[in-house]
């Protein structure tokens, strides 16, 4: 069996100073079980698939349980704790933040991917700019619902039911539901390597390759990609973009750098009918770098974020030129979940129309695409 280990240090250590283990600013708190991995044949995921995941929840669970109890029974109270100055004060131990990447804290705080931990913003809003408009995540109530859907009366099993799955939460109670030392929507920090190297920065540039094969630009790119000089903090890359099968964090870091430039260069003197193609793809991936660059900040203001937001919301507009490129089945699924949407806010706008009940089933569908 494998094992986790688990760290645990003071939130004012400066981030340089823990990350050296030489300077003891993190002391192992547990090892923690990772059961083995249950294979099963077929398709879909069956009671006995699921079996499995749900006990290897449980059992972080009860881990964690034994290792915050001491902290939960003194959130209260406090205790008196002897500082580095010599004196004692009164402190109330608090979990202020959670550091783990997107899948592990899918298991851990037990919701359904891709959704968001902290707000209960559904699939379709996250090209949205407003993210403060959905409510956050009630993870005790989750619980009570949990349990509401293991009574014998029907309706309210059906009802809590419902409720846990439209806000993707897990069928399993996750590690910190009923922690009092800890806040579930304030802790979970986002994952730099995950989030935005491995998903945004990598997506854009298989986007980016795509749309340069299509304008006949890919052999121009690859030539100022392997042009870069080395200079402090920047190694050059070693081969054609279009041969690079497999990123580190490392090359996603140097690539953020180094993409505006070469991107500029490779579309620079565009025939007519690439000029508005180009400039969308130049724009949206200028955004995406400028966001990533703000993102990297160790401290916020309301300035920063402001920023991060205007970022964010230019990079949608543009996304139209690489649309053709990022159909997946996920992307089909929002349209077609758009396209149902739109049929309902019809709905009483096509019944109130006479000439709606004398169309055919074919007519009737070809007006449904149209709209």
């Amino acid at each position: 069996m494998k094992e986790w280990p688990l760290y645990l240090s003071i939130g004012s250590i400066n981030l340089t100073i823990r990350s050296k283990p030489w300077n003891l600013g993190s002391i192992l708190v547990a090892l923690l079980p990772v059961p083995p991995k249950y294979h099963f044949k077929g398709h879909g995921k069956t009671p006995a698939v699921k079996e499995p995941h749900i006990h290897n929840r449980e059992v972080a669970r009860k881990v964690f349980e034994l290792i915050f109890r001491p902290l939960d029974a003194v959130f209260n109270s406090g205790q008196l704790v002897l500082c580095a100055d010599g004196r004692k004060r009164q402190c109330y131990p608090v979990i202020c933040a959670w550091m783990a990447d997107y899948f592990e804290n899918i298991h851990l705080h037990s919701f359904n991917q891709p959704h968001c931990p902290v707000c209960e913003a559904p699939k379709l809003s996250f090209a949205e700019g407003n993210s403060s408009a959905w409510q956050l995540r009630d993870y005790r109530l989750y619980f009570q619902k949990i349990i509401l859907m293991t009574l014998q009366d029907e309706t309210e099993r059906q009802e809590a039911s419902q409720y846990v799955e439209d806000r993707a939460v897990g069928t399993s109670e996750g590690v910190s539901w009923n922690r009092k030392c800890i806040s579930p929507t304030t802790i979970i920090i986002p994952n730099l390597l995950h989030t935005i190297y491995l998903c945004m920065l990598k997506h854009s540039m298989d986007w980016v390759m795509s749309f340069l094969e299509q304008h006949s630009r890919i052999d121009k790119f690859n030539q100022f990609w392997v042009m870069r000089p080395p200079y402090p903090g920047f190694a050059r890359f070693n081969k054609p973009c279009s041969q690079v099968t497999h990123w580190t964090g490392k090359e996603l870091k140097a690539l953020g750098r180094v993409i505006i430039p070469v991107f500029v260069a490779t579309l620079s003197n565009p025939l007519v009918s690439q000029r508005i193609p180009s400039t969308g793809a130049l724009l949206r991936v200028k955004y995406l770098v400028y966001f990533h660059f703000m993102a990297q900040y160790q401290y916020h203001t309301e300035a920063t974020i402001e920023y991060m937001e205007n970022y964010l919301e230019e990079i949608h507009p543009h996304m139209v030129v690489f649309s053709r490129f990022g159909t997946t089945r996920s992307t089909k699924m929002v349209s077609e979940a758009l396209k149902s949407q739109l049929t309902l806010d019809k709905q009483e706008e096509w019944e109130t129309d006479p000439a709606w009940n004398n169309l055919s089933e074919a007519a009737k569908r070809r007006r449904v695409d149209e709209d």
